[in-house]
């Protein structure tokens, strides 16, 4: 392949980030354009961070670069770019393409692409169009008719059109709107008809005006079909698309489908959306799992506390005996519910130095309220671990012992695997285990429970403070650790442990929608809130997850109750701060 078309082709490309920080996808998407197009005016609409500019021109991305003030619109910006260069200037150039970063790939090969379009009949082409329609520009106002045209997102204009008095006349007049809709009926919509009525041709990779539109929501086949644009080869996939159709069922299956027939990186994809989206998506879960019991490279130079809770006393030894082999060097801090049982902890770990308290907490609120009271202290570590001496007394001895075994093979046992994930991406603040087998395979909470657990979990989330704004969805099941036991970066969860709650919690026994089993689920959420991403120590043959993430595959991972089970699903909700 050549390494650049052998032609004189200029991008002007468009960002823009509300958090003014530049993607990794986006880099990822401006190294595959640099085999396309010999020069790139990079134009930010929103302001770029030194080591990000930096970063840019370290990597040799952008041939020209423009940071704007102001946002208003892509075309002005494309506009302002064309003023600078000249556009006599432009003349010289075989193609002009005008792109935004609305959009990840290049998902197939967008160099043969790109060499295909361009030998193909037309003056300028896109990948994907809007049908004509009616369109509402307020209550008051009557309904316009759009024509059809080339959605902007990405267009490219070929030497025919750049050397027409036509194409400067258009960018000239070109003026900084900030209502979209009025940006949509002067400069999208009209940009397409303006040339074609003026006598150029147009083409497209992916024509909609052949596809039927039977279940979809809307006419926009870039933001509401994804599967569409995948099959007629479009290389570039909206945003939106992916947070559009986040809880659609075939949305997982499109992610597998990019990994087995594509070489692009899903996980940009997953990354990005969460901080965009929100952190569970069903089509996330597998880029978010760390596949335990690989070689470890992990070298132990950070600080590790591990809090234990223990009440159980049986299993004290087998708890301490498992960090010992696998975890490496650790503080232990360890509470119990009674004088009587630390005095037995305290002779059963007698020489042991690492171990740094014994605390007597009392009888309430399980393995939450001692993990609470003990997390000031786990604060000043890298990274903390919080378990507790597991069985399950509610059930069969089995169900108790390989739930605790699950947690030991995912967590403890590939201690370091996980410590070295913690190291190498600063955005992971949380690991949790997968479902236990047990309930992959049975059933798991209530879905009625779940519905009553919410009042619990919007009171502790809006009692807690947050960097961010992000909201809290209700849902019908939450990606939780079973059992609650997790690695964690103290900051993570910091305002949610700080917390005081004892008042809250219930005596035994608890009833399955008790404030504790709310603070078993809010873990991701909160790390998420706290700007921390997630991961699922995995180490069966499949996820568990994503039978409790979609309401169809849900009714067989939870209890069934003999009610409808459709009117048990609860409406996506957003909690705000």
């Amino acid at each position: 392949m050549d390494n650049i078309i052998n032609m004189n082709n200029l991008l002007f490309y468009v960002h823009f980030s509300r958090e003014n920080q530049l993607n990794p996808h986006i880099i990822y998407q401006l190294e595959k354009l640099k085999t396309v197009f010999s020069e790139v005016f990079f134009i930010s609409n929103s302001p770029l961070t030194s080591d990000d500019k930096r970063l840019l021109e370290d990597k040799k991305l952008f041939t020209y670069f423009l940071q704007r003030d102001h946002v208003d619109n892509d075309f002005s910006a494309w506009a302002d770019g064309m003023r600078e260069i000249g556009f006599e200037n432009l003349k010289k150039y075989d193609s002009v393409t005008l792109m935004n970063d609305s959009s990840f790939g290049p998902i197939f090969n967008f160099h043969s692409l790109f060499k295909e379009m361009n030998s193909k009949e037309g003056d300028f082409w896109g990948l994907t169009n809007m049908r004509a329609q009616e369109l509402e520009l307020s209550e008051n106002q009557e309904k316009v008719l759009l024509p059809d045209y080339i959605q902007t997102h990405f267009i490219s204009f070929k030497k025919k059109v750049i050397l027409s008095t036509a194409f400067e006349k258009f960018w000239s007049n070109v003026q900084p709107l900030t209502e979209p809709k009025e940006v949509l009926m002067n400069y999208e919509a009209r940009l397409t008809t303006y040339f074609k009525e003026l006598g150029f041709k147009a083409s497209l990779v992916f024509d909609t005006r052949k596809e039927s539109l039977k279940e979809m929501t809307a006419e926009d086949f870039s933001r509401f079909n994804l599967s569409a644009n995948l099959e007629h080869g479009v290389p570039f996939l909206k945003v939106e698309a992916f947070a559009i159709g986040a809880l659609n069922s075939t949305l997982p299956t499109t992610i597998e489908y990019i990994k087995q027939v594509t070489s692009y990186p899903t996980h940009l994809i997953v990354d990005y959306m969460t901080w965009f989206d929100y952190p569970d998506r069903p089509y996330m879960l597998n880029d978010k799992m760390i596949q335990v019991g690989g070689v470890k490279k992990y070298e132990n130079d950070v600080k590790i506390g591990i809090h234990l809770h223990v009440f159980y006393k049986d299993l004290l030894k087998h708890f301490v005996n498992l960090f010992d082999q696998y975890v490496g060097s650790y503080d232990l801090y360890i509470t119990t519910d009674t004088d009587e049982s630390k005095s037995i902890i305290e002779n059963a770990l007698i020489g042991k130095v690492n171990v740094k308290s014994v605390l007597v907490i009392g009888k309430v609120g399980r393995d939450v309220l001692p993990w609470m009271k003990i997390h000031k202290q786990l604060s000043k570590y890298d990274i903390a671990g919080h378990f507790h001496t597991k069985k399950s007394q509610e059930n069969l001895w089995i169900v108790g012992e390989s739930w605790r075994t699950d947690i030991e093979k995912q967590l403890i046992e590939p201690a370091k695997q996980i410590f070295e994930e913690f190291q190498t991406n600063p955005h992971v603040g949380l690991v949790i285990p997968d479902v236990p087998a047990y309930y992959q395979s049975n059933f798991g909470p209530l879905l009625t429970d779940e519905e009553k657990l919410w009042n619990h979990m919007a009171d502790l989330w809006t009692s807690t403070d947050f960097v961010s704004d992000k909201g809290l969805r209700k849902q019908d099941s939450y990606v939780m650790s079973f059992g609650t036991m997790v690695w964690y970066r103290p900051d993570a969860l910091d305002n949610l442990l700080s917390l005081e709650i004892g008042e809250k919690i219930p005596q035994e026994p608890l009833p399955n929608n008790s404030i504790l089993h709310a603070f078993e689920r809010l873990l991701v959420y909160v790390a998420w809130g706290n700007n921390y991403d997630f991961r699922i120590a995995h180490s069966v043959s499949y996820n568990g997850f994503w039978g409790n993430s979609s309401p169809s595959l849900a009714l067989r991972q939870l209890l069934r109750d003999g009610e409808d089970l459709t009117n048990l699903i609860v409406k996506d909700e957003t909690l705000k701060v």
